[in-house]
């Protein structure tokens, strides 16, 4: 299931616009998927989902949502509760509302203010850890209809600057 958001849905008249946004996957607040999902693009996850998940793009579990589940992805942002697995490859954002509780392997972590994580975390470095300066740029220009949901749309979030991030940087 694929939504276009701000736009019409009918699919008519939509292959020539250049100016619409690349469409993501959806399980909605009134589904339930159980077993194993694959996607090639961004999904986010408003509904249920026990199993596996595994995504080539941004995982986003909105506020509200359940998934108990191994979740495999590029990146993870989390508003709803998680538990399970997580394998991410990129960065995992625990937002104030979100609720993880697994064993977690991921190249960057940021948990904002009144966010919950128990379990275990291994941090592992990549290479987008060891990449050029100009090289992350090249990455952050992918368009992506959920980086706006997921807090990457320029934004700071409050771990990185909270007084003990910025001592930390003076340091």
């Amino acid at each position: 299931m694929s939504y276009r958001p701000g736009g019409s849905s009918s699919g008519f008249g939509e292959a020539g616009n250049a100016q619409m946004p690349e469409a993501y996957s959806l399980i909605d607040r009134h589904s339930t998927v159980e077993g194993t999902f694959t996607s090639e693009r961004d999904l986010r996850i408003e509904g249920q989902m026990r199993g596996t998940l595994r995504c080539q793009g941004l995982v986003y579990i909105a506020e509200g949502a359940d998934v108990d589940a191994t979740v495999e992805a590029a990146h993870v942002t989390v508003a709803g509760d998680l538990q399970g697995q997580v394998n991410c490859r990129g960065k995992l954002q625990i937002m104030p509302t979100g609720r993880v509780r697994a064993t977690v392997t991921t190249q960057s972590l940021v948990i904002n203010e009144g966010a919950l994580f128990e379990g275990e975390l291994h941090m592992e470095v990549g290479s987008v850890a060891t990449s050029t300066v100009g090289e992350a740029a090249a990455d952050d220009s992918v368009p992506s209809v959920l980086r706006h949901f997921a807090g990457e749309a320029g934004e700071s979030s409050d771990a990185e600057t909270s007084p003990g991030a910025q001592r930390a940087k003076e340091e």
